[in-house]
C-alpha cells in the first residue's frame, strides 16, 4: 500500500480541484469582501465536495491571476487562516496548491495539516509568467527545515501556462524526475486546461514510475474516467463538476455525487 492509498483509503482516488475567491493584493479581488465572507464560501465549496462523496481536495490560488512566480507574504497568510477556519469540521484530507510558489504551498500545509502540496517543483520553463527555474532540492530540504516531511510532493508534468525549456521526452522526463527528484507521486496535465493528457501518455507515465501513484491533473469526465482508473491511479476534477462548467463557479452537489457514483463503477 502507497502513502496515498492510505491516505485517501481506497485504491482509485478522486481529488477535487477548488479555487479559493480572489484574495487581497490580487487585481480581481473585491474590495470589501471580509475575510468571514471568504471562510464561509470556503467551507460551503468544501462540505459541497465531502457531502458528494469526493476523496479529497486540492485547493489553490488560482482566482489571484495574472499569476506571479513567488507570491507575497500575505497570500500564505491569508490561506492559512482560511483553512485552518474552513476546514475545522472536515473528514477528507486536503492539499495545497500556490500559483507558482511552491515553497508557500509547503509551509501552508504545514501550517493547517495539508496531506500533499502540487506543484511543479523542477525544471526550466518559460511561459505566462515569463522564465521559472526550479530545483527539486529547494523544495525538499524547505520541507526537511520546517519538519514538514509527512507532507507529500506531487510533481505536475507538462504544467499549464508554461513549456519546458529543454525537449526531453515524457518517458525521459519521468525517468529522471525518479531518480534524481525524489516525487511522491505525480499529476499528469493535459495540453491546455480542461482537457485531458491521452491515456497512452498516462500509460507511459505510470510503467516509468512502477510504485509512485499517477494521476491526471486536468480532463476527467464521466466518459473517460472509467479508462483514467483502468491505466492510471486517479484523477483531479474540477470545471466539469462546477455550475454550468464555469471555472469560476461554485460546485455543483449533484454533479459531484454523480460523478463519483460512476467512480465507484469504475473503481
Amino acid at each position: 500500500m502507497t502513502w496515498f492509498n492510505e491516505v485517501f483509503q481506497k485504491e482509485k482516488v478522486i481529488i477535487a480541484s477548488m479555487y479559493l475567491p480572489p484574495l487581497p493584493g490580487s487585481p480581481d479581488y473585491q474590495k470589501g469582501t471580509s475575510l468571514g465572507q471568504i471562510i464561509d464560501y470556503t467551507h460551503s465549496e468544501l462540505k459541497a465536495l465531502e457531502d458528494g462523496g469526493m476523496d479529497g481536495v486540492n485547493i489553490g490560488n488560482q482566482q489571484d491571476w495574472p499569476y506571479k512566480v513567488g507570491v507575497g507574504p500575505e497570500t500564505p497568510a491569508l490561506i492559512s487562516k482560511i483553512l485552518c477556519e474552513a476546514t475545522r469540521d472536515l473528514n477528507i484530507p486536503i492539499g495545497i496548491s500556490i500559483f507558482w510558489d511552491d515553497l508557500a504551498a509547503i509551509a501552508i500545509a504545514k501550517a493547517v495539516g495539508a496531506k500533499f502540496v502540487r506543484g511543479v517543483f523542477r525544471g526550466s520553463y518559460a511561459g505566462e509568467m515569463g522564465l521559472m527555474n526550479l530545483n527539486a532540492a529547494d523544495a525538499i530540504r524547505y520541507r526537511k527545515l520546517i519538519d514538514a516531511e509527512d507532507v507529500k510532493l506531487m510533481f505536475m508534468l507538462r504544467p499549464i501556462l508554461a513549456k519546458a525549456t529543454t525537449d526531453r521526452s515524457l518517458l525521459a522526463e519521468v525517468k529522471d524526475a525518479m531518480w534524481a527528484s525524489k516525487p511522491d507521486a505525480f499529476a499528469l496535465c493535459g495540453p491546455i486546461p480542461g482537457e485531458s493528457p491521452t491515456m497512452e501518455e498516462l500509460r507511459i507515465v505510470k510503467e516509468a514510475s512502477k510504485t509512485c501513484p499517477v494521476i491526471i491533473n486536468n480532463g476527467a469526465t464521466p466518459e473517460n474516467i472509467g479508462e483514467v482508473l483502468t491505466y492510471g491511479d486517479g484523477a483531479m476534477v474540477a470545471t466539469h463538476l462546477r455550475k454550468d462548467k464555469k471555472a469560476s463557479n461554485p460546485f455543483d452537489r449533484d454533479k459531484v455525487r454523480e460523478f463519483m457514483d460512476i467512480v465507484e463503477k469504475n473503481r
